[in-house]
């Protein structure tokens, strides 16, 4: 059993289960959903990419979830979850995928994926007006200790990989930056958002206990165009990206 990962999931169940009656507006209506807080192990990550939270499409019935689940079979599952075979990673995850290959990574030997919130909701573009809005916003405020605390946890990490809209009035660099002034995370750097999609920046995000990752935020995510517009961003940046890994390897 993978410790550390398993002490994130129960952090995470615990969490979730302390105020998931104040979110339910937000939850698909499905049989059942399970809190997500990574995707693969996070001790062995050197490339971490962020996004804003899981699929519900994730808990379709091809993919086998059960109604209910341990949260030892939910870590190993998590921990496996890019070298399971059965069932294959979800799609979204094919442009960071793609991404990660050409920067000399992989989701299935070096990297791991942590999103803002945990908890697979409705599609985020149905939260644009009020009261959802806000709602969706809390909610990402109450599920912020468990990516810090994944992030905290994924100690060979020397990269993230950001990118997308927590919502349309933020993108997740714009959030994390904003919106946890008390959290113990800071995200340094020079970011003004302009028009067009792809734009890119570079920012320091430290950590509690002071512990500082590199982060290159695209604001494109993957769903948009197929992921293209995120590939081609990570593309022109590959020579900033590449000796990231390459020391972490060291």
């Amino acid at each position: 059993m993978a410790l550390l990962e398993q002490a994130v999931v129960n952090y995470t169940l615990a969490v979730v289960e302390a105020t998931c009656h104040q979110f339910r507006a937000l939850m698909p209506e499905m049989a059942s959903t399970h809190p997500l807080p990574f995707f693969g192990p996070l001790s062995s990550a050197r490339v971490i990419t962020l996004g804003l939270n899981p699929s519900a499409g994730e808990f379709a019935p091809l993919r086998k979830w059960p109604a209910v689940i341990s949260a030892a079979d939910l870590t190993e599952r998590l921990v496996s979850y890019w070298t399971s075979g059965s069932p294959e990673p979800h799609p979204w995850f094919q442009p960071w995928s793609q991404c990660l290959s050409e920067m000399g990574a992989s989701y299935h030997l070096d990297a791991a994926h942590v999103d803002l919130s945990p908890r697979a909701t409705k599609a985020a573009g149905q939260f644009r007006r009020e009261p959802l809005k806000s709602l969706f916003l809390d909610m990402l405020r109450t599920d912020a200790p468990v990516w810090v605390e994944a992030l905290r946890c994924a100690t060979k990490c020397s990269l993230v990989l950001a990118a997308g809209s927590a919502t349309n009035a933020y993108y997740i660099n714009e959030f994390i930056r904003d919106e946890f002034p008390n959290s113990g995370v800071r995200l340094d750097g020079d970011w003004q958002r302009s028009r067009g999609q792809g734009q890119t920046t570079w920012h320091a995000m430290r950590l509690p206990g002071g512990r500082e990752i590199p982060v290159f935020f695209c604001s494109t995510g993957p769903t948009k165009d197929g992921g293209s517009v995120l590939v081609n961003a990570c593309r022109k940046h590959l020579t900033a990206l590449k000796p990231f890994l390459a020391s972490a390897k060291d």
